[in-house]
């Protein structure tokens, strides 16, 4: 929830609509707050996203800061922000292969992928430009996405304005009609080409129209599946026991 009587924010958004619909509407939102925009790239999102976050960016004024993630493989060192600009962006999966060399081929049983490159990235962020605990995080999920929210946003920093707001999808929709750039993509291909937690049906549709898109994961596989994460034995018994992967039941 909203940090009482603070007007810092670090708005987080990702290249979608509803998050960068919600950047715009922040500053008649909350007038007279230090609104700082920022997001992460994974170095796998879709150049289209980026494209359009880039866009969305100048058109809105954002003065986005765009942060990837430095992943320490010294244990218990941790990940660190890298400031960077849209024209140095990594793009070709350099920041998500350090993370599989570290934590393993990420997956439903091996979830680290959005917290080590996207998570413990912007709050170290927020919490280097504001002061750790000097500021709230708002997050772009619509009233229609309720079930979506954290369980303890009562008892942390995160809030919810599209939720506040009483923004549904045929709102944003509304709202992104008549705007002048648009995300060139289909919603079920979403941000990272081909992330995991996805439905097979959505991720088997994006390499049928677009069969390479699975090179880069195929081959993290090749590399990484086998080989064992030390202090990580549940993992590790699934690389002595055929290999560990991305999507288990879709070729990739």
């Amino acid at each position: 929830m909203k940090t009482e009587n603070n007007k810092n924010i670090l708005c987080s958004v990702s290249a979608g609509y509803s998050s960068v619909m919600m950047a715009y509407m922040m500053p008649k939102w909350f007038p007279g707050h230090n609104i700082v925009y920022a997001m992460a790239n994974t170095s796998k999102e879709r150049i289209e996203s980026l494209e359009f976050m880039n866009e969305a960016d100048k058109l809105f004024d954002l003065n986005l800061n765009w942060i990837e993630a430095k992943i320490n493989p010294i244990k218990g060192k941790g990940t660190e922000p890298i400031l960077t600009t849209y024209e140095n962006l990594k793009k070709n999966g350099e920041i998500f292969e350090e993370g599989i060399k570290v934590y393993g081929i990420p997956s439903k049983i091996n979830k680290w992928c959005n917290r080590e490159m996207k998570l413990i990235p912007l709050t170290k962020f927020a919490d280097y430009f504001f002061g750790r605990g000097n500021y709230s995080v708002a997050v772009g999920l619509r009233v229609d996405e309720i079930d979506r929210v954290r369980k303890d946003y009562k008892t942390n920093n995160v809030f919810y304005p599209l939720i506040d707001n009483k923004i549904d999808s045929r709102l944003r929709n509304k709202f992104w009609k008549d705007q002048p750039v648009k995300l060139k993509i289909p919603s079920y291909k979403g941000n990272c080409d081909l992330c995991f937690a996805k439905s097979h049906r959505k991720n088997k549709t994006v390499l049928i129209e677009e069969p390479n898109v699975g090179d880069w994961w195929n081959k993290m596989e090749e590399k990484y599946s086998t080989i064992s994460i030390n202090g990580k034995d549940s993992y590790n018994a699934y690389a002595e026991n055929g290999g560990h992967f991305f999507i288990v039941g879709i070729q990739v």
